[in-house]
């Protein structure tokens, strides 16, 4: 769709829900299991930085479920595409 408005500028439009919150994970896989993981919370909302973001370890308004809808997310795509290392 970018091309649409200039085929030889495209642009990219992102769209953010505002007030989101921006969660990473990091993790070790080992034959397709997860074995260690770190769950990172953004301090500034999702979509403010632009690629030095600043991170919460451990995170402080995560609520458990929250956390371990991640880390079940994690061991899925560990699983799936059969992880061995970070």
């Amino acid at each position: 769709e970018a091309a649409t408005v200039s085929k030889d500028h495209p642009v990219v439009i992102s769209d953010f829900i505002e007030g989101a919150m921006e969660i990473e994970m990091d993790g070790v896989g080992r034959n397709g299991e997860l074995i260690a993981a770190a769950i990172h919370e953004h301090i500034e909302n999702a979509g403010v930085h632009s690629g030095d973001a600043t991170l919460c370890l451990p995170p402080q308004n995560l609520s458990a479920y929250t956390k371990e809808r991640v880390r079940d997310a994690a061991r899925k795509i560990v699983k799936r595409l059969n992880i061995t290392g970070p």
